[in-house]
Order: C-alpha cells, then structure tokens, then sequence
C-alpha cells in the first residue's frame, strides 16, 4: 500500500513542470489531489490528465488562486476542503518564480514579486490552511531550490526569496512538531519545464557560460524531482534532495563552506573572461568585415 493513498493532498503550483509530475505520481498512488494555481486553463489540463491515471474513487480538483493575495487565498480554504472531502493530510507549496538579472539591472518590481510569489505565496497558503490539517500524521512541504542554500551571480534576489523559505520551515517545523504534523523542506536542482524555458530568456551570457562549465550542473526531469519529493514527504527527513549532484554541493556549503566558495568564485572568474573573450572576438571580427 502506498503511503499516499487515500491521502488528501493539496497541491499548490500544479498547473505545469515540477507540481504537474508531482500530481500525476500522487494520482497514480492513490491519493485525493486538489491542485491549486493562478490560471485556471492549465490547472484544468493537470485535473484532466489525473483522471485519466486515477484508478479508484478518488477525488480530483482544481482552484485558480493568487497565492499573493492574502485574502484570496483565505477565501478558497472551505472549496479545498470541500473538495477533497474533508481535511489534510499532504500540503505542498510548489510556487515559484524565477527572473535572473544582475542586481544593479533588475527592477524594483522583479525583487518585490519573486518575494511576493516564493516567500510570502507559501507563507500565505500555510497560515490559511494550518487548521485545515490533520493532526497526528499531516505532512508539510516546502519546495525550495538548490539557490536557496548556495547563491550565485544573477540570481541574487531569486536566491534571497528561496532562503527565506528554508528559515520560515524550520521555525514551523519546531511550532508544528507537538502535533505531530511534520514540516519537509526540499531543494531540487535545475528541472527542465517551462519555467525553466522563459528563466532562460534573462539570464545574462556569464550566468550562462559558468552553468555551462560547472561540473555539478545538471538538468532533471520533472517526473525523477517529482519521485524524489514523494518520497523525501514518506521519510519525512527536514532537509531533502533530488539526486547526489545537488546533495553533493549542499553537503559541500555544509563542511566546507570557504573551500565551496573558493571553487565559485575560480568558476564566475572563468565565465566573465569566456564571454569577455567572446565579445572581443565578435567586435574584431565585425571591424574586418
């Protein structure tokens, strides 16, 4: 019997990437999923998609909310749990959004909306929904970043907000401990989804030229970060991972913060002078034409 079966779970960021896999493992497992996002269209494609792969009575939703409006998210408590036909068991914060950009070209608008989405968007969910979970055996879960422990040029004001998630976690997984509902934290790497694709459109040449060269850069595919998440839920561990790369470089900033960082630093110093490099050749090569 899987561990997720007959669990009711809200699934907040199930339209696409990440929580669209991770809705598809849990309908797969016998579990009663309400996902919940912005746009109602691709909420209603994830829904489509879970009954087709639902083998049993289980019940399937999907509430369009704004996880910024404090208020909005209040209002859609009772339709949740409605929907899944009484409290929960599995709550899972998947919300994120991602604009690189070197601090001093950012605007104000891109540091006050990833903080308004990748922080106070879970924030937001889990004071609304606290009561609504059952006490002695409900899970929490955080979906963080590998930025939200290490940083990187052009991902500063992504990072901060990623961060923020990590110590809002731990406070509430001490706070919730006495009633027995578990507080998860997870941390995955890059994910191909479309997030991923409009991400990329941003992100200055150096940012892409030290990924490109980084030995622990990988990509992962949403269906393995979903499998992984699932189970890190079932071991109920705090701090959780999608594969050795990323726990490899969070172990790392853990033992040997100064060396991990010697290591950036030779990394960023190699991407400026590759693209540096790169535009001096396109200027030469323009002047002799």
């Amino acid at each position: 019997m899987s561990y997720f079966e007959n669990k009711r779970v809200f699934l907040v960021g199930g339209s696409e990437g990440i929580g669209r896999a991770t809705a598809r493992a849990l309908a797969r497992q016998g579990a009663h999923v309400v996902v919940g996002a912005r746009r109602q269209g691709p909420l209603d494609e994830t829904v489509a998609e879970l009954e087709q792969i639902g083998s049993g009575p289980q019940r399937f939703a999907a509430i369009s909310v704004d996880v910024t409006d404090r208020e909005a998210v209040r209002g859609v408590v009772q339709p949740v749990l409605d929907a899944l036909g009484g409290g929960i068991d599995v709550l899972i914060l998947n919300v994120g959004s991602a604009r690189p950009g070197y601090v001093h070209d950012l605007d104000d608008a891109d540091f006050d909306q990833m903080i308004a989405i990748n922080y106070l968007g879970h924030v937001h969910v889990v004071r609304a929904f606290l009561a609504s979970l059952e006490e002695g055996g409900a899970d929490v879960c955080f979906i963080s970043s590998a930025l939200g422990f290490m940083s990187m040029p052009g991902y500063t004001a992504y990072s901060a907000s990623k961060y923020a998630i990590a110590g809002f976690a731990e406070g509430l997984r001490m706070e919730l401990a006495p009633q027995k509902v578990r507080v998860s934290l997870f941390y995955p790497g890059t994910t191909d989804t479309p997030g991923l694709v409009q991400e990329n459109d941003s992100k200055p040449a150096a940012v892409w030229a030290m990924e490109a060269d980084s030995s622990f850069s990988k990509t992962h595919k949403p269906e393995d970060v979903a499998n992984s998440l699932l189970r890190a839920i079932e071991r109920g561990r705090f701090e959780n991972f999608p594969g050795f790369d990323v726990w490899l470089v969070w172990w790392m900033y853990k033992r040997f913060p100064r060396f991990s960082r010697y290591l950036a630093d030779l990394e960023w110093k190699k991407a400026r002078k590759k693209v540096e490099a790169a535009e001096v050749s396109g200027s030469s090569g323009g002047a002799g034409t």
